[in-house]
């Protein structure tokens, strides 16, 4: 997937679904995809990222490491990277775990910085958690592009 095609398939992945369940998973698979464009500016292709048949924490492990001490700001939403993908392998792992709502939301009001009135009703809460993945995949691409730009200039 290209950059801006991860970036397209925000609105019509996450906003189109009605049910929680499904704009998390999809937005997870979505926010790996923006991850992959960050390996690929440090990997030459896809085709050997794939080739790593890394899962999504070893994919957000080994842009950590590649990224070294560069001053990046993406890396302050590391540790809602790694929370949203716990989140999702309860849901996606275990048969009965229906706590996962308290920690969405709480993960969701983390990343947009708010906390709405009330995330009792399903269209709110079902928008917070699709804003904070609009939030945190634009802000990925968005850097990504920057630097594919950056790398692009001839000096």
């Amino acid at each position: 997937m290209e950059l801006h095609e991860v970036y397209d398939s925000l609105e019509k992945e996450l906003y189109a679904q009605s049910e929680v369940e499904l704009v998390l998973l999809k937005g997870h698979l979505i926010l790996e995809q923006a991850i992959n464009q960050h390996l690929l500016l440090y990997i030459e292709s896809k085709k050997s990222l794939d080739a790593l048949n890394l899962m999504f924490a070893k994919k957000v492990d080994l842009l950590v490491a590649l990224e070294g001490s560069k001053p990046s700001a993406w890396q302050e939403y590391v540790p809602y990277i790694k929370r949203i993908n716990s989140i999702r392998n309860k849901l996606a792992h275990q048969l009965n775990f229906d706590g996962y709502h308290d920690d969405l939301k709480a993960w969701a009001c983390d990343v947009v910085g708010y906390t709405p009135k009330t995330l009792n009703r399903q269209a709110t809460y079902r928008n917070t958690v699709a804003k904070a993945f609009c939030f945190l995949v634009g802000f990925l691409v968005g850097v990504c592009a920057i630097r594919q730009e950056v790398a692009s200039i001839k000096i």
